[in-house]
């Protein structure tokens, strides 16, 4: 075999470990939460707020205020990573007209780099314990029903499955998860007051629309100073690229509700805020082209390059086989030709 066909013969067999290489290795150190990953989504609707303005005048009559437009960003950042485990900081703020902060919340959460469920807290990270996906959702969704943190509750609810639509072009897997409970989540918590003097409270009941009031027999025995507890309660939904596991879109609808034991038991008295928001169309967009070139690196690394590696591989040992064959041939023909050359000499 000539220099050729041994260069071609050796370049097939490199294809074929570079393939090998692409495939289970790259592949999986790139199928997984970046080290340097950051994204904000932005959610809009409306909320009906404790008017604080209203209140510190004494004007009841104007403690809520109703429909106020909103925006919700949330932005996920990449802190720092030990192999599989990810240290992430998920921090949200809630915003009125002009920009004007109403709310923030802030954690961190050590998560599978694949499968973002719950991993153990590196020493030091000051991540929060919790249970399953709690930012988003596997890199490779399924069609089954997983386990959601609820930072309300500081609880897992069922993230149900509920079929697949189309969102701006790209498959999407969607996900409803309720959860209700005790209010958990210590900042909120330290900004509610634990008490109220009871001419607040039933100032603040008689300020809702009548159907939304408690019983009147509920509130007949209330004490002078009215301790409160809260209560939370979420319905959200999710739109989860199929193909990469990226949130494509989702909905957020949060109540909190401030409630105190009766003499009959525990009786809701006002809404402290409700929240409902929806991804804004902009964030919708951003995240599906985000899906589409991922999708793309992901099936050039994991399918394209690995078969087609393999393909030219085979294409080279063909070449160096009929090189070799052509060569051997030509050396059969000069030396049946010196032979005849040699009998008609003789």
């Amino acid at each position: 075999m000539r220099r050729t066909s041994w260069v071609l013969a050796g370049s097939a067999v490199v294809l074929v470990a570079a393939s090998a290489v692409t495939r289970f290795t790259v592949y999986p150190a790139l199928h997984q939460v970046p080290a340097d990953a950051k994204s904000t989504f932005r959610y809009e609707g409306t909320a009906t707020l404790l008017n604080a303005e209203a209140l510190q005048a004494g004007d009841l009559s104007k403690a809520f205020l109703t429909g106020v437009p909103v925006t919700l960003d949330r932005r996920i950042e990449v802190k720092d990573t030990h192999g599989r485990t990810a240290v992430v900081a998920d921090d949200a703020v809630l915003r009125g007209p002009g920009g004007t902060k109403l709310s923030t919340s802030t954690h961190l959460w050590a998560l599978d780099r694949r499968d973002l469920t719950e991993r153990t807290a590196p020493s030091g990270s000051g991540a929060e314990p919790h249970e399953g996906l709690v930012i988003s959702w596997p890199l490779e969704p399924e069609k089954r029903d997983y386990r959601f943190w609820d930072t309300g509750t500081k609880n897992a609810f069922p993230a149900k499955y509920d079929g697949t639509q189309s969102v701006d072009g790209r498959e999407a897997y969607v996900y409803t998860i309720t959860s209700e409970g005790p209010l958990a989540e210590t900042a909120t918590l330290k900004s509610l007051p634990s008490a109220l003097p009871r001419e607040a409270v039933m100032g603040l009941v008689s300020a809702l629309p009548e159907q939304q009031r408690p019983d009147e027999k509920a509130l007949a025995d209330l004490p002078k100073s009215v301790p409160l507890t809260y209560t939370t309660a979420t319905e959200r939904r999710g739109w989860v690229d199929a193909e990469t596991g990226l949130s494509l879109n989702g909905s957020l609808h949060q109540k909190v509700l401030a409630r105190t034991q009766g003499a009959e038991g525990a009786v809701t008295l006002f809404p402290v805020s409700d929240v409902d928001v929806r991804g804004s169309q902009a964030s919708v967009h951003h995240q599906s082209d985000d899906a589409e070139t991922t999708a793309r690196l992901l099936w050039l690394l994991g399918t394209a390059g690995p078969l087609a590696m393999p393909a030219l591989a085979l294409l080279l040992l063909v070449l160096a086989l009929w090189l070799a064959r052509r060569r051997s041939r030509a050396v059969t023909d000069e030396e049946e030709t010196g032979k005849e050359v040699t009998s008609a000499a003789l």
